[in-house]
């Protein structure tokens, strides 16, 4: 069996699918153990503000807004790396595609992270909980898919 080893002008996709999704789980993996630290850590808490619960939950769910507006960027990043195959210009668009997945994951982490600020100030762990649920499922949006990795 002959092996031939792959031209230096030649771009390999699969480490940047590999990367992608390891940056996926971590992401996710943040997104979730931070609030569950967060309860963990403060116990039964009282708040320091309870007037600003409706205002907080209204702005974390507004926050998905922008996660749908980077979720384009995204697919359209996703689409250009994918159709360059294992041209040179590849490089390239994976490097914007690897920006715009970290960027639309953060993007999907918000309603959560403003969940956490909303158990500050409230101590209610519930709409938490329905914000970190929310954030997954956004962040589930910018999952690759795994046929791709291997």
């Amino acid at each position: 069996c002959i092996r031939l080893k792959p031209s230096p002008t030649m771009f390999d996709a699969k480490p940047q699918w590999r990367t992608l999704r390891t940056v996926w789980r971590m992401q996710s993996a943040s997104a979730l153990l931070i609030p569950i630290i967060v309860v963990w850590v403060m116990g039964d808490w009282d708040g320091v503000l309870q007037a600003a619960a409706i205002p907080l939950f209204t702005l974390a769910m507004a926050s998905l807004f922008v996660t749908l507006w980077r979720f384009r960027r995204y697919k359209l990043a996703l689409i250009q790396a994918e159709a360059l195959g294992n041209d040179e210009g590849a490089r390239a668009a994976w490097s914007v595609l690897h920006r715009e997945q970290m960027f639309g994951l953060l993007a999907a982490e918000a309603p959560g992270f403003i969940g956490v600020i909303h158990f500050f100030c409230t101590g209610e762990w519930i709409p938490l909980l329905l914000l970190v649920l929310v954030s997954l499922g956004a962040m589930a949006l910018y999952r690759p898919p795994a046929a791709w990795v291997q």
